[in-house]
């Protein structure tokens, strides 16, 4: 076949489509039909469609990545409104477990997004979260503003970023030198969290404000196929004038850093066997 011959037949093809074009847009009703359609594919792509199993489903593939198990007492999934989820009970491989009372979710939801881009975005509030192991606990509410890439082969977001808000936290647990201070209170936590190359979480910055502690941390969370294996390198800085220090001053005073104001700690080892170094 000629270039010729190829640019006769487009050209018969173009006329034949432009012609029945004409023709169905004559038929009676056309528009009519045309109008309901478009609503029909409105009404599934943002009311009828199996959304929730899709969530699901997800998270069946999260919980065999990270947990033993994970409960949702109820979840209710809308592309036009906001969707929620209630009495959430998840235990991590560790024995760690995560209870929740609320979530509320805003969200970019669509088949596009879900089967193509894999991209999804928006913000998440937490109420009454807690986490508990064998000897820590932390209870919090949280606001979460996500931009996120995910890959069907892995668990974890492979691009994207987390700016998190944590209000009225309470952590029990923590030790300096083998002594256990009393919980600790804030009254709010920031943080940046960017995901990089599909396997590492990058804390830009974490901090700390409260009556009784003011710090920051930074660092970075290795994500590894087992949740419990992730390797843990974060930096944490203590404000030495933190009121709740005050009692451990004497302890604290060989942690201090000649013309630093500020306690340094890091935490190594992994998530499921975290390991506390003062520098």
């Amino acid at each position: 076949m000629t270039a010729n011959d190829i640019k006769i037949f487009i050209s018969t093809y173009y006329i034949k489509l432009k012609t029945f074009i004409k023709e169905i847009v004559t038929l009676p009703s056309f528009w009519h039909y045309c109008i309901l359609s478009i609503v029909l594919i409105i009404v599934f792509v943002f009311i009828t469609f199996p959304y929730e199993i899709i969530i699901q489903n997800q998270i069946k593939t999260i919980e065999r990545s990270i947990a033993n198990y994970i409960s949702i007492g109820n979840l209710k999934i809308h592309a036009l409104t906001d969707s929620y989820a209630e009495d959430i009970i998840m235990e991590l491989k560790g024995g760690s477990e995560i209870n929740v009372s609320n979530i509320t979710f805003n969200f970019t939801i669509n088949p596009v997004s879900l089967f193509i881009t894999h991209n999804y975005d928006g913000t998440i509030k937490i109420k009454n979260l807690n986490i508990n192991s064998e000897n820590f606990k932390i209870v919090t509410d949280a606001e979460l503003l996500y931009n996120i890439k995910m890959d069907k082969q892995i668990s974890y977001p492979v691009d994207g970023n987390i700016f998190a808000t944590f209000s009225n936290v309470s952590i029990r647990g923590i030790a300096l030198k083998g002594f256990e201070i009393p919980d600790v209170i804030l009254s709010q936590i920031k943080s940046e969290l960017i995901f990089q190359k599909g396997n590492l979480i990058n804390i830009k910055y974490l901090l700390l404000s409260g009556p009784e502690i003011r710090g920051n941390a930074y660092g970075t969370i290795a994500l590894s196929n087992y949740f419990q294996n992730s390797s843990l390198n974060i930096t944490i800085l203590i404000d030495s004038q933190s009121t709740i220090l005050e009692e451990y001053k004497v302890l604290l005073e060989s942690l201090l850093k000649p013309g630093s104001k500020n306690i340094t700690f890091k935490i190594m080892g992994t998530i499921g066997n975290p390991q506390f170094i003062t520098q």
